[in-house]
């Protein structure tokens, strides 16, 4: 199933690469603009509550790779959106429920990275330990109120969110 949104996928600006964060990552080809529409992460979309430790017995794969789009919805990535790393620094993020945008201007051979917390709903209990290795790395990351607030508030300025997680943490009374 693909979840997109929009009707073409910008791959022509970005490809797949060795990843000095974990595995393979999506490099920008060419400079990729602060808002620019970079691609929409899809997948099979499956039906779960938060703990989704069968789904990953199902298809073989670990924790941190179903993207959650709703209370209890997910996408087992394909193979390019998989390659898609985490960073406590991004460069991009999410918004609607899987389409990647620039949140900051990405250089010419820069890895695109989002922040994984920002898709983790708030009774989530994953946790995944970090090796992003950028100066504000926590090390350890989980659900979207691990979030410290100022980074918190500067997702929210960026529209970096998706959808269920504004409700989420609105919900949650966090700064929405």
């Amino acid at each position: 199933m693909n979840n997109s949104t929009k009707d073409i996928q910008n791959t022509s600006k970005t490809e797949i690469r060795t990843s000095a964060i974990s595995g393979k990552g999506k490099f920008a080809k060419q400079k990729i603009m602060f808002g620019e529409y970079i691609t929409t992460l899809s997948g099979e979309l499956v039906h779960s509550d938060p703990d989704i430790t069968s789904v990953c017995d199902k298809f073989g794969v670990s924790g941190d790779d179903p993207l959650q789009i709703d209370d209890e919805q997910f996408l087992v990535l394909d193979h390019e959106s998989k390659t898609i790393n985490h960073s406590c620094n991004p460069n991009a993020g999410l918004r609607n429920k899987s389409d990647l945008y620039a949140i900051r201007e990405i250089n010419a051979d820069e890895e695109i990275t989002y922040d994984y917390s920002t898709t983790s709903g708030t009774n989530d209990t994953w946790t995944m330990n970090c090796g992003c290795n950028t100066e504000v790395c926590r090390k350890t990351i989980g659900n979207v109120l691990t979030i410290p607030a100022s980074i918190m508030a500067k997702y929210i300025a960026l529209d970096a969110l998706p959808m269920f997680i504004r409700k989420q943490i609105k919900k949650a009374g966090r700064l929405i």
